[in-house]
Parts: C-alpha cells; sequence; structure tokens
C-alpha cells in the first residue's frame, strides 16, 4: 500500500530545510497553518519532562498487558504454517498470518506435449558438413539468420507471459525453443517475419532444457546448423535474436570457452560459454559462427546459480542438442528420461530455521498415478537425501534423478513428523512415445 501524501495545503512548509549554518526545523503536517505559523516560545521546567516520563509508563503498561494476555502460536500443515497472537483465554485471535509453502514448480511439473494430431513428415533440421573457411560479414550473417529466427510469448494462466527466441529449424514450422520458457504456459504465440501464430508443443526435454515447437505454417526459412566439427575459445561469434526490444537483434563477439564436461542438473552436455552477459530473453537465440551456421542455442537457466557466472553467457552446443531435438521432433520425447513424480522446493529459511530442520527439499506435490504415490510418499515430506547423497537445493535432486534412468531405483531419506524414514521406488518415465 502506498502511503497516503501529507496534506500540504494544511501546512505547505511542513518540512523546511536548514538555513546555511542553522539548524533542521520541523512543523507537523497535521497542525492547523495558522499555528504552524506562529513561532513557539521556548519553555524550560519540569513539564515536557513530566509529560515524558508519563508516556513512557503509558508504554510500558501496555507493553506488558499485551504479553499478559497474549500467547504465540505457531502451527504446521500440509498447506504451510500459520503464526497466531491469541488472547489467553479467549477463543478468538488477535493476529493471524498464514504462508503457505511453495505450490509445484513449473520445471519440476512435466508438460505432456500437445502434438495438436502432429504426425512427423520426416523433414529434419539442414545441418552443414563443418564451418567453412570463408567468413561473413556481421551484416551478413544477420541478413542469412534472422529470417530463421522468430520470437516467443508463452503466457500463463494469469495472462503473465514470458519472451524468449525460437529457431526454425524445418520448413513446414517446427521450431526450436527452451524449455524453461515453455513448462507451464497456457498459451504460445510466435512471431516469425511479420506473421504472428499461435505454437503448440511437440515434445519437451528437462534435461537438456530443450523444446521443439510447431506452427501451422509452410515454406518457412529454415536455420542451417552446424555439423560436427572443432569449436575454440577465441573463434568469432554472433548471437542473433535476443528480443529486448521486440525486435531480432545481433551481437557480435568471441567465443570464451567451450565444456564438453558441463553438468546442467546433474545432467552432461557441451557448454559454449561467451564473454557478455544476457538476460532470460535471450534464451533460444542463435549462437552462430562466422560461416552464418548456428552452432549452439543460448539458453539463460544454465548459468543460474553458478558462480562468476553474472557476465557471462552460455549456450548449449548443437553437439549436445541436434540428437535430443531429432528425438523430440520424430518421437515427442527422449526414450529413457526420468521422472520422480515429485514437485519439490526449497524450504523457506524461516521455516527451516523454526523448526530447526536441516535445509532440505519440500515434497509440494505427488502424482496420485506415480510410484512415487505407490510407495507412500505424500505433500509436506521433506527431503534430506536421494541415493545417499544430501539434497538442499532442487538442483542436487536434479543431479541425482538425470544421473539415472526410468527404471532404476531412487531412495530417498525423508523426515515426516519428525520421524526419519526412508522410501524407494524405481523411476517412471518422464514421458511416453507417440504411437
Amino acid at each position: 500500500m502506498t502511503p497516503e501524501e501529507p496534506n500540504r495545503e494544511q501546512n505547505p512548509n511542513a518540512y523546511t530545510a536548514p538555513a546555511e549554518n542553522g539548524g533542521f526545523q520541523y512543523t507537523s503536517c497535521l497542525e492547523p497553518a495558522s499555528r504552524a505559523a506562529v513561532p513557539r516560545a521556548k519553555k524550560r521546567g519540569a513539564g515536557p519532562v513530566i509529560a515524558a516520563v508519563f508516556i513512557l509508563l503509558l508504554l510500558f503498561s501496555a507493553f506488558c498487558g499485551i504479553f499478559l494476555h497474549l500467547s504465540l502460536s505457531v502451527r504446521r500443515d500440509e498447506h504451510g504454517f500459520s503464526v497466531e497472537l491469541v488472547r489467553r483465554g479467549r477463543s478468538e485471535d488477535f493476529l493471524h498470518v498464514e504462508t503457505a509453502l511453495p505450490e509445484e514448480a513449473p520445471e519440476t511439473r512435466p508438460l505432456p506435449p500437445q502434438n495438436g494430431g502432429y504426425e512427423w513428415s520426416g523433414a529434419s533440421m539442414r545441418v552443414s558438413a563443418a564451418a567453412r573457411e570463408e567468413t561473413m560479414s556481421y551484416g551478413q550473417i544477420y541478413s542469412a539468420c534472422a529470417p530463421s529466427i522468430g520470437i516467443l510469448e508463452a503466457a500463463d494462466g494469469s495472462g503473465r507471459a514470458r519472451r524468449g527466441t525460437v529457431i526454425v529449424m524445418t520448413e513446414d514450422g517446427a521450431l526450436v525453443a527452451s524449455t524453461h520458457l515453455v513448462s507451464g504456459a497456457e498459451q504460445l504465440r510466435v512471431t516469425l517475419g511479420g506473421e504472428e501464430y499461435e505454437a503448440y508443443v511437440i515434445g519437451l526435454d528437462y534435461a537438456t532444457d530443450l523444446a521443439v515447437l510447431k506452427i501451422p505454417a509452410e515454406n518457412l526459412e529454415s536455420a542451417v546448423f552446424c555439423g560436427e566439427g572443432s569449436l575454440a575459445p577465441g573463434d568469432p561469434i554472433a548471437v542473433v535474436g535476443d528480443p529486448v526490444s521486440g525486435a531480432i537483434s545481433i551481437r557480435d563477439g568471441i567465443l570464451s570457452a567451450v565444456n564438453p564436461g558441463f553438468l546442467y542438473r546433474g545432467y552432461p552436455l557441451e557448454a559454449l560459454q561467451i564473454g557478455f552477459s544476457l538476460g532470460d530473453v535471450a534464451s533460444g537465440s542463435a549462437l552462430v559462427n562466422a560461416s552464418g551456421q548456428i552452432i549452439g542455442i543460448l539458453n539463460a537457466d544454465l548459468s543460474c546459480g553458478l558462480a562468476g557466472a553474472e557476465g557471462v553467457s552460455l549456450a548449449i552446443s548443437m553437439n549436445s542438442a541436434r540428437p535430443v531435438i531429432d528425438e523430440l521432433l520424430q518421437n515427442g520425447c527422449v526414450a529413457g528420461r526420468p521422472s520422480s513424480g515429485l514437485t519439490v522446493s526449497e524450504l523457506p529459511a524461516a521455516y527451516a530455521a523454526y523448526y530447526e530442520y536441516p535445509s532440505c527439499l519440500y515434497v509440494a506435490s505427488v502424482d496420485p498415478d506415480s510410484t512415487a504415490a505407490e510407495a507412500g510418499m505424500k505433500r509436506g515430506d521433506l527431503i534430506l537425501a536421494a541415493n545417499g547423497v544430501t539434497v538442499e537445493t532442487v538442483n542436487d535432486l536434479y543431479a541425482v534423478i538425470n544421473g539415472l534412468r526410468a527404471g532404476d531405483l531412487l531412495t530417498l531419506s525423508i523426515s515426516r513428523d519428525r520421524e526419519t524414514k526412508e522410501v524407494s521406488y524405481a523411476l517412471m518415465e518422464a514421458f511416453q512415445r507417440k504411437g
């Protein structure tokens, strides 16, 4: 709530700046202007002291009264916790505050592929053999790539929209995007070449944060992706996409580093680093080499939480992305990807401190049709460890789960009603293949 403005008509000079070498003067806004304008004579004597002592006695009495007649109650249930200040001997609440624990996080809740009756036509991405020796100017790179880059708006149920970038993969409207922008969205809209399209999901992969979308369009200009080739720090690159102002842009630079063993949520992939920072709106943008070929897909989520990553951006290389995208395009899923059946979130620090819990994860929901539900997992359980590994963050749990495959055993150490126990069950397949 915005504080109300003082009534300047009553006293327009309520706050008077100190004159040079003068003292600070203050007059109350609540005083009538006629009275405020009259200088007050300074009085000396015991009156102010007596008044101050009287006020202190009143405050002390009120303070004691509150603590003599009110009690503090903190309660926990499966929906969160509540703080109540209750009048002793009475049933009504003096103060009641409820704090809900985090609900389902979109990135941990798989979105079933809404393929809209999509049948794979056999079309796939255009892949050139390797980086060509000839180089292009940045103007030529932009002219070659921009027609294949679109702007994505993903709106949730409340109408809030996230913006990102998509890359045209096939002439019949298959697009590559970032899963974290698409997940949980109820409406997807793509602007490409001045036209606006409704899009739907063909397939998602949470391990690599890659998604394949489809728009009802034909004869599109598909991007050219680089095939197997060597990437080296110092190579000139460009980022095409990043629609901060609603327009496709280009930014030049060099490839800062190549990390073939990068772990994203515990899943290994090849990450490409560039030496400038781009926001989440750049996710899905094309990382392009000097030959105008796409060598990677920018993803702001890759660097989230990494120490020292504030001034850099990361992309998943096409060496890692290409097989995932091909399988999503053909089957709508990546076979063997595991799902725990749980939606988890990190426990609020205040909640953990009050109940003296260690850092752990809170189970926000359990899929009723999952193996987790069959094993007895419940909303409100606190996960302390997974397969013997202490989990303090969601990524800690991802690291364990993404190192397994569907059908593998997951053993969780949980706390329920102050008792610690272990629950074991087989991980499910994240998505079922189409057909």
